[in-house]
């Protein structure tokens, strides 16, 4: 007999590319990778493999428990002998973001922080971006990044509030790589 998850049942996610266990907070749904692409404006039709093009980020799991409150996490290929050293790429990135950001919210106040985040014995590279809009409103935005062979691993949380933060931190910060 098949029973419906409870409010205090979690539900696990394993990744046999990562060797990666994650258990979903409760209240979370588990949104399929294919939508998740799609609502982050990444179309399928994007071969990923195609000659000239770059490869797009390509979903692994994403839950939320509503727009401003999710996990994400995704991989691409990354060739040290062609995009350079990792640590730089990743400085460049947090770059990147913080600068769209601020470009497109000037009243905002932003804090960033950037540091090495070891998950269960892995160390990945961690990219904190803090930005109170003028309402009062703070976005958080944790992101996680390192890589596996030929293959950059990132893990995204982004959140509005302090408690779903904590959910979503704690799933992280336990999850297993074997």
């Amino acid at each position: 007999m098949l029973w419906a998850q409870t409010e205090t049942e979690k539900s696990s996610f394993h990744s046999p590319d990562f060797n990666w266990d994650i258990d979903i907070p409760p209240g979370y749904e588990e949104i399929e990778p294919a939508v998740w692409d799609l609502q982050k404006g990444i179309p399928d039709s994007i071969a990923a493999d195609s000659p000239g093009i770059e490869t797009p980020p390509r979903t692994i799991l994403a839950f939320k428990i509503n727009d401003y409150n999710y996990f994400e996490s995704n991989w691409q290929p990354y060739d040290v002998n062609k995009q350079g050293d990792y640590k730089s790429h990743c400085q460049s990135v947090d770059n990147q973001l913080y600068q769209t950001f601020a470009e497109q919210i000037p009243d905002a106040k932003i804090d960033t922080a950037s540091s090495v985040q070891q998950i269960g014995k892995l160390d990945f590279q961690k990219f904190v971006l803090k930005m109170t809009l003028p309402n009062g409103v703070t976005l958080s935005s944790h992101m996680f990044s390192r890589l596996f062979d030929d293959k950059e691993f990132s893990a995204n949380l982004f959140y509005v509030n302090d408690e779903q933060g904590s959910l979503l931190m704690e799933a992280w910060l336990y999850s297993r790589f074997e």
